[in-house]
């Protein structure tokens, strides 16, 4: 929720290099696209060496002076703060990393090895700089950690996460804050952790290496991936079973057009907009606040240069892709039923486990109890038995939404509704995924397509510029 209690909706891109590999045009195109297809939060990175090992901006400025996290360059953040003005300008929230996780943990995913930047002798002082440094600004949450968990190939860097925590709280509010107490405190910053996507256990959560005694995490941030077969509800539903209940969400998915597998052998090796549209659906009627979509040339913002066979479209051209497109219809849903007013209802589906054995083929429930509405995600031509007791005394009126193109089909014929249970087949032409809306009135059916940003006809076409 905003400041003053009116709902909000999370519906975030992920545009990690953004403040280091856009010059300031291409950054306006970026954010104007972006705002008119209806996200709402960017997630962004100030100090990533991952495409960038200098971390250079697009002027050429180096972040640090000869490497040294106590020696930054003013050039460099400047930009930087010129790129968070005008996110704020066009009403964006940022999701701010300060520091990537390689600069902590000292390797990259290719296996380099490269100096430990961030450490525990120097953290809080670069916290404490850059939490003065955002310190007027009211559109900034923020995010410690970087795809690295805190404990990791046999080093614990906890300490070091720590000590940027409190440095950041301190540039922030001018008070001392511990990370295991405070909690009031802390909890005005909002501050999560990005974990990676662990092979090994699986484990992905921002709690999978902390504790509730890390008083500075106030929010839940998982990382699905970028795997076929990853549960995310299951993993949402894991976190809100938490003795405290803390606010979750899928903050990296499967990325369209990410490859599944390595190596990448064709195009069936790539994730396309049926799974970037699962895990969406599946996450926010599972009980996430909100959602984040990704594309593999986005994220990294990939030149001419850069396309390989991940990167296979500039960044310009993939901010345009279906799966980008399909977020609007994905906000308008959003927006028409309110999400935030619903809760889980997986109980309601009395044929649920049958289907269990297929992923494909799960469906994912949610109700509003109080608005008799309910939201049942078909991944597939599945057949369902839907307990509507509690929420429907009488009338019950349906329609099938489809989520990649946004239309909206009622259902004319008396619905199978006997003693309360409802039974129902999504028979789409094409088998696949579709959500049905169930309402006590008819014109709690419709989907409102919003306009997010007007187009105001300038140049779509963008040169993609490299220093």
């Amino acid at each position: 929720m905003k400041e003053d209690g009116t709902p909000f909706i999370w519906l975030a891109d992920t545009a990690w290099t953004v403040p280091a590999r856009l010059k300031w045009d291409d950054v306006l195109y970026y954010m104007k696209t972006r705002k008119q297809q209806g996200f709402t939060v960017l997630q962004m990175v100030v100090l990533d060496p991952e495409f960038n090992e200098e971390m250079r901006n697009p002027c050429g400025a180096a972040a640090l002076t000869d490497g040294d996290l106590l020696k930054l360059n003013e050039d460099y953040f400047s930009y930087v703060d010129w790129v968070l003005d005008r996110a704020e300008e066009f009403g964006f929230y940022v999701l701010l990393l300060p520091a990537w996780g390689e600069l902590v943990v000292g390797w990259d995913w290719e296996g380099g090895v490269h100096p430990k930047v961030v450490t525990e002798e120097n953290a809080y002082r670069y916290g404490s700089w850059l939490g003065d440094r955002m310190k007027h600004r009211n559109n900034i949450l923020w995010c410690l950690g970087g795809d690295r968990m805190p404990v990791c190939r046999g080093e614990d860097y906890r300490p070091v996460w720590r000590n940027l925590a409190e440095g950041l709280a301190f540039g922030l509010t001018g008070k001392t804050l511990h990370y295991d107490s405070d909690r009031d405190e802390w909890q005005k910053l909002l501050i999560t952790y990005h974990a990676c996507h662990e092979a090994e256990t699986g484990l992905c959560s921002t709690f999978s290496y902390w504790t509730e005694d890390e008083a500075w995490i106030s929010f839940i941030m998982l990382q699905s991936g970028h795997g076929a077969f990853k549960k995310n509800y299951e993993l949402i539903q894991e976190e809100r079973e938490r003795e405290t209940v803390y606010p979750v969400w899928d903050g990296e998915p499967a990325y369209e057009m990410m490859p599944i597998t390595w190596p990448v052998t064709d195009m069936n090796s790539f994730h396309g907009t049926y799974i970037v549209r699962k895990r969406a659906y599946w996450a926010l009627l599972s009980g996430a606040f909100g959602h984040t979509y990704g594309h593999a040339s986005v994220w990294c913002t990939a030149t001419m240069k850069d396309k390989n066979q991940i990167c296979r479209e500039t960044w310009d051209e993939a901010i345009h892709s279906e799966g980008s497109k399909q977020m609007k219809i994905l906000r308008d849903f959003m927006e028409s039923f309110s999400l935030n007013e619903f809760s889980p209802c997986q109980q309601r589906l009395l044929r649920q486990s049958a289907e269990e054995d297929c992923l494909d083929r799960h469906e994912q429930a949610a109700e509003n109890a109080a608005g008799r509405q309910m939201l049942i995600y078909f991944a597939a031509d599945t057949a369902e038995r839907i307990d509507t007791r509690g929420v429907f005394d009488g009338k019950v009126c349906g329609a099938w939404f489809d989520p990649a193109d946004g239309s909206v089909s009622v259902i004319s014929d008396p619905l199978d509704i006997e003693k309360g249970i409802l039974r129902i087949r999504n028979d789409s032409a094409n088998g696949e995924d579709r959500v049905l809306i169930l309402a006590a009135d008819e014109a709690r059916l419709a989907l409102k397509k919003g306009v997010y940003a007007e187009d105001d006809g300038s140049e779509n076409i963008k040169k993609v510029f490299e220093w």
